[in-house]
């Protein structure tokens, strides 16, 4: 009888043993939320009094939320490429947001990405939402390891037609594993919603990998009566941005219930993080957003552009309740990941680093003391409390800059996050230093560091200036064309004059009758903010300010694209002696066709008209 109970014992606890074995030897699943254009504090569990995310807060008491975590990019398609591939933007091959046109490309074949990843492991892969990472079959998701896909390809679109929102109800844009689809009036979120739940409910049985790409709370702002109701006593554009948080935060809450229900919440990882801050475009209404202490926005590399909400929960394998303060990088999930499911890969060194025993132990120094960023002209080197911004821009408009003295922008984060104070002349070796990491950074150059402005001399320095046709609201101090200086490669610097999708043109009155024998024009070309070269000037002279002769005309027959970020002037020479001179500066009109934004409205800046 004794030994018969021996042997029962050993049996049940060999059967346990070998149950115990079996959950622990399969692998745990991974949902990674991404939402779009998210503000830094816009959440209750970030201090956000006026926004209700119940579910979302939840999370981050079941896991840890971080204070320190970053993305890649301040606008949507470079901060989920260096996501997706775990690295730098500019490694993955995607520095600015890729092209909305048919066929374009984006996201390259040779990119390896987590889905990739995921499913070389064993796992089912799915995307559901928004992509934004190209339009050629390529960068299609279901090429870049995705076995399922449900969602818009390009940056934004309406959420009950589903058409593609930037240019016009012309372009539908929802496809299903690369063919269009149709559900016209539903509500997107509501499709997506629905899509995660099919496809967590198809693959409960095995390891999955989902990438919830949430294309909220982006613009257009279209939430539904009842969380416009439930903020009905706050003011526009906060209530609407609000209600979209909330709809994020209802969906998340039910796709955490279908995984308890199911049984697989503490086997599924699950990530929430915002790609980049919240939109001051006026397709947003200038705002909504929040970035609580943080200076900028969306399309800045101050800290509210870069510095967003991050969570990450594994209940009963993780700490649970934790705040973690360290510095994270939305690069760093690849090879974090890798480790926290034991995954197996050949894929070389990626500039993501593996944080998992910092998420295990939290009260472990993170491994990532510094980072790089580049887009645009903008640039950034991090180094432990300091941060050094090259031609910073606020998006968030909390504060002035002079570009003459905030070219080079250094803060100390442990003493002032909110960046309103340039350190950079009382700290120049700081300075020096970060420059030299900058420079010696690979996707870094000499080019790309400020230079202080030389003044220029010549006839129209005092002149008076005055426009002959409307400028753009946003571009009217005309002063800065005569003031002797050339602007920064930053459009938005103050130092420029731009235009959308039209001529340029000016009267100088130089004051009294001068001789001279060539007049110039500053101008800047960066196609990847839809700028681009003058394709004409024209010159006419004059003495009395009324009668105009025309003397000299200068258009570009052939345009050819340059996709680089070039300052440069236009000249026009001859013998003149007059007073007034009326200079036209002609618009491009529509960027090119093999641009990103073809068709659109293309736009000249111009800094400095030189009459020498």
């Amino acid at each position: 009888m004794e030994r018969f109970l021996i042997n029962l014992f050993l049996c049940y606890f060999l059967f346990g043993l070998n149950l115990i074995l079996g959950q622990n030897s399969q692998k745990p699943n991974v949902i990674v939320i991404y939402t779009d254009d998210q503000g830094a504090v816009d959440l209750g569990c970030y201090g956000a009094k006026d926004i209700h995310s119940p579910n979302i807060d939840k999370l981050a008491k079941e896991g840890i939320r971080f204070t320190q975590a970053y993305v890649a990019a301040p606008v949507c398609a470079p901060s989920r490429a260096a996501l997706l591939t775990g690295n730098y933007p500019q490694r993955a091959g995607i520095s600015g947001n890729t092209s909305a046109q048919p066929g374009s490309d984006g996201l390259l074949a040779e990119q390896y990405t987590l889905a990739e990843l995921f499913k070389d492991n064993g796992y089912v892969t799915g995307h559901i939402g928004k992509w934004h990472l190209g339009m050629s079959q390529e960068s299609s998701p279901n090429a870049q390891g995705f076995d399922y896909s449900f969602g818009h390809l390009r940056g934004c679109i309406d959420n009950y037609s589903h058409y593609f929102y930037w240019d016009g109800p012309n372009i539908h844009d929802l496809h299903e594993n690369g063919k269009e689809v149709f559900y016209e009036g539903k509500y997107f979120p509501d499709l997506m919603a629905e899509k995660v739940g099919d496809f967590v409910n198809q693959n409960k049985k095995d390891p999955f990998f989902l990438f919830y790409a949430i294309n909220m709370p982006h613009y257009p702002y279209q939430p539904t009566e009842k969380w416009r109701d439930y903020y009905k006593n706050m003011d526009f554009p906060r209530a609407d941005y609000a209600a979209f948080i909330s709809t994020i935060d209802e969906r998340i809450g039910m796709l955490v219930e279908q995984l308890e229900k199911l049984g697989i919440r503490e086997n599924t990882i699950i990530i929430y993080q915002s790609d980049n801050g919240y939109s001051t475009e006026v397709r947003a209404f200038n705002g909504g957003g929040n970035s609580g202490p943080y200076r900028g926005a969306k399309s800045s590399l101050f800290e509210g552009g870069i510095r967003l909400p991050t969570i990450v929960s594994w209940k009963g394998n993780l700490p649970e309740n934790i705040v973690n303060n360290e510095m994270l990088l939305n690069t760093d999930w690849m090879p974090t990941l890798t480790s926290l499911c034991k995954l197996e890969t050949n894929k070389p060194s990626v500039d993501g680093l593996d944080l998992s025993n910092m998420l295990y132990d939290s009260g472990m120094k993170s491994k990532r003391n510094s980072a790089f960023w580049k887009y645009g002209s903008q640039w950034v080197v991090r180094k432990e409390n300091w941060k050094l911004i090259g031609y910073p821009k606020d998006t968030s408009h909390k504060g002035e800059l002079d570009m003459e003295q905030d070219a080079l922008f250094l803060s100390d984060l442990n003493k002032d996050v909110s960046e309103m104070h340039n350190l950079a002349s009382e700290y120049p070796e700081v300075v020096q230093e970060l420059t030299n990491m900058y420079v010696n950074w690979e996707f870094g150059a000499k080019e790309d560091i400020p230079v202080k402005v030389k003044p220029l001399e010549h006839l129209a320095t005092n002149a008076i200036v005055k426009s002959s046709l409307p400028l753009h609201n946003t571009y009217k101090n005309i002063d800065v064309l005569l003031d002797g200086k050339r602007g920064y490669a930053d459009f938005s610097s103050g130092q420029w004059i731009g235009q959308e999708g039209k001529d340029l043109e000016f009267i100088i009155d130089l004051k009294k009758v001068m001789s001279f024998h060539k007049i110039s024009c500053g101008f800047l070309n960066n196609p990847g903010n839809y700028i681009f070269k003058p394709v004409g000037m024209e010159f006419e002279v004059s003495n009395d300010g009324n009668s105009f002769k025309k003397v000299s005309k200068r258009d570009n027959e052939t345009y050819v694209y340059n996709p680089q970020t070039v300052q440069d002037i236009i000249s026009l020479e001859g013998d003149y002696t007059a007073r007034f001179l009326k200079i036209k500066i002609k618009n491009l009109g529509k960027c090119p066709p093999n641009h990103k934004g073809a068709g659109s409205d293309a736009w000249i800046f111009i800094d400095e008209i030189i009459v020498e």
